[in-house]
């Protein structure tokens, strides 16, 4: 038997084996479709079936592609697999453009422009239409319509939104203006070298003869214009094979079609399918869970996950708490536990639909001193607005120079760069602080004395009210960032309301994770003061990147995909969190998120739901996911509240709450 074979289940030996033809494979959910891919590709060169350099495969991101060329070059040597094509999508568009580039009407060092840099341009052309600009239109959404006109027209899926009416006035000049820069965005990477192969026979010929062999991974997530541009490639051959699985098809909402993997054996009729269903990931308990929920699915290729693991591991848990504050709680409880028990914090990841959900979790692990990073979004503390928060926070208790500076003009109250230099100017040691108050003294008549000093005033009534009195710290916050016009200047610094509001979510949310703090040790300055500080700790470490950091890893479920952790929290199923109220508008595709995170978990796996939770601004009850009701009772356990005391856990509790009474007692007797 060939090496390229050994350590394969049989399944996985004849995806391997396959030759010419165009081939599926359904790989479920830890079935190792990349040893597959790995092996197959290297099998094909050894066997002299095909050259290096004949074989290419398209990724979704360069590092699997990286991935595949260095288990290739384990066994071929770094030489051949060098020779291997793979990369992503646009990479090969890239090369494409920059080989025919007097063809597609572009410099030799045409530029390629990412999203910021597009929408730039799109701003540039809305001032021209003063009506699109007054609308204050979304550009993702806009951009999104405009890419739709390119790859399929105008069509029924266009509404009434200015968004829609706008697309179809500015795609053709956007296109136009692109041109004249010289310059491809990343949908152009793949649409101009799709319509050059359309338009030119010999074109179209010449790149069928590059390759003799195809392969896409992660075949249910491409879109229109990747699945023709497959098409083109491979059609002079058809040695197609494509990877993927149906269940995992979650990117709907970015173009992705899974009916390009549904659909893959009637548009190449003679295709050859392989299911990989053995999973070598997760325990048998929480594989029966998955394959439950996923079987409710109506658009899926028939398959089930079987494990190869001998282990039946204990049943995935639901705990029900009474609010969110109780689930963060809860949580970061159940991780300190589990962390006592030998599970490493990187062990253990944070699953949850939507960033929102995340900025509480962000403050609980962040009272509680664990070390945690956040991947696939910005981290509450990250935002510009959180920022803003807390430097006014601490501006606000204890000032330093780089909190002040950064709120002494947010909002624009007169203070610039000439106030700023006199302010340094004073002589004496003080802090810039002290500086700015005295300045603003002595100079009334000017006109950024008076902003100043209201600043000063703001900042008193700010750290009475935060560190004693009956409001929330979240109400105090909302109330009085609104009075300074804050409220506002949010407003201003986004073109639509929904984005604007979804940062204002910031200022409420650290308001609650303040709130937390006050209630578990007490409203009083110490406790604001000790707010700042965790809340602080970790800015100066966040910006490295250390693969082998020993952090929780916190992330959505979009993000989550293609990961694997021993423990896994799922956090938050409940209608309109999962399925999501605004985003989730294909109930199928949610559903598959939610088995792409019950599939992340190796060994243990956690969900929570609560019955209440906090929407604009009011505690409302919520009801549990729909996603939920279907699955059979047997296959979870579900705790409401905290977790049972473990034998000799509540006595060890109680000795230590005595032992630490007895302290204070004899200290107050001394």
């Amino acid at each position: 038997m060939s090496t390229w074979f050994q350590g394969l289940n049989p399944e996985q030996q004849q995806a391997v084996a396959h030759n010419e033809g165009p081939l599926l494979i359904l790989a479920g959910a830890g079935s190792g479709k990349t040893t597959v891919l790995v092996s197959r590709t290297g099998r094909l060169i050894a066997e002299g079936r095909t050259t290096p350099e004949r074989v290419c495969v398209l990724t979704f991101t360069n590092k699997a592609a990286r991935e595949l060329k260095h288990r290739v070059a384990k066994k071929l040597g770094e030489k051949v697999a060098a020779k291997v094509w793979a990369g992503t999508f646009h990479g090969f568009g890239l090369r494409f453009l920059k080989e025919h580039h007097v063809a597609a009407d572009l410099p030799k060092g045409f530029g390629v422009i990412d999203q910021g840099d597009a929408q730039a341009v799109l701003k540039d052309l809305l001032r021209d239409h003063s009506d699109y600009e007054k609308a204050r239109m979304n550009l993702d959404v806009l951009m999104a319509c405009i890419h739709h006109i390119r790859t399929k027209g105008r069509d029924d899926s266009f509404d009434n939104s200015p968004e829609s009416a706008a697309s179809v006035v500015l795609a053709p000049k956007y296109m136009r203006k692109l041109r004249g820069l010289g310059v491809v965005d990343f949908e152009e990477l793949l649409l101009r070298p799709l319509q050059m192969m359309r338009e030119s026979e010999e074109l179209r010929q010449k790149m069928q003869r590059r390759f003799d062999f195809m392969m896409v991974d992660e075949f249910q997530d491409t879109n229109h214009t990747q699945m023709l541009f497959v098409d083109e490639l491979s059609g002079g051959h058809r040695n197609l094979a494509v990877v993927g699985d149906d269940d995992q098809s979650i990117y709907g909402w970015r173009g992705a079609e899974i009916q390009n993997i549904l659909g893959f054996p009637k548009r190449y009729k003679d295709c050859h399918v392989i299911r990989l269903e053995r999973n070598y990931r997760s325990t048998s308990s929480i594989l029966n869970l998955a394959n439950s929920i996923i079987a409710n699915s109506e658009t899926r290729h028939d398959k089930v996950l079987k494990p190869s693991l001998n282990n039946k591991g204990e049943l995935p848990e639901l705990f029900v708490y009474e609010n969110e504050e109780a689930e963060v709680d809860q949580v970061v409880r159940e991780v300190m536990e589990f962390q006592k028990k030998g599970y490493r914090y990187k062990d253990i990841a944070i699953l949850y639909r939507s960033n929102s959900q995340g900025g509480l979790m962000e403050g609980g692990l962040r009272r509680s001193q664990v070390p945690y990073k956040l991947s696939g979004g910005t981290a509450l503390f990250d935002r510009k607005e959180a920022k803003d928060v807390m430097a006014f926070i601490r501006s606000a208790i204890s000032p330093n120079e780089i909190s002040f500076r950064r709120i002494i003009n947010l909002p624009a109250r007169g203070v610039g760069d000439k106030t700023l230099e006199a302010i340094e100017g004073l002589p004496g040691s003080a802090s810039f602080f002290a500086k700015a108050s005295e300045w603003a003294k002595a100079n009334p008549n000017e006109k950024a004395s008076e902003g100043i000093l209201s600043l000063f005033e703001f900042l008193r009534g700010l750290k009475a009210q935060l560190s004693g009195g009956s409001p929330s710290a979240e109400a105090v916050l909302d109330h009085e960032l609104r009075r300074i016009k804050y409220r506002e200047y949010v407003n201003q610094s986004y073109r639509d309301a929904k984005s604007a509001d979804s940062r204002w979510l910031c200022v409420n949310i650290i308001g609650r994770i303040m709130d937390g703090m006050f209630a578990k040790e007490g409203r009083s300055l110490a406790t604001v003061e000790k707010f700042i500080e965790r809340m602080e700790l970790r800015d100066s470490l966040e910006d490295q990147d250390d693969p082998d950091a020993n952090e929780v890893q916190m992330m959505t479920l979009h993000a989550c995909k293609g990961l694997e952790f021993p423990l896994v929290f799922l956090l938050g199923l409940e209608e309109d969190l999962l399925p999501h109220a605004r985003l989730g508008q294909n109930t199928d595709e949610e559903r598959r998120l939610f088995y792409v995170g019950v599939t992340r978990a190796q060994k243990h796996l956690i969900m929570t739901r609560v019955e209440q939770r906090k929407r604009y601004g009011q505690m409302r009850p919520v009801a549990p996911s729909r996603f939920l009701l279907e699955i059979d009772t047997a296959l979870i356990k579900e705790l409401r509240g905290g977790r049972p005391f473990a034998p000799g856990d509540r006595e060890a509790m109680l000795a230590g709450l005595y032992q630490k009474l007895n302290k204070q007692m004899g200290q107050k007797d001394i």
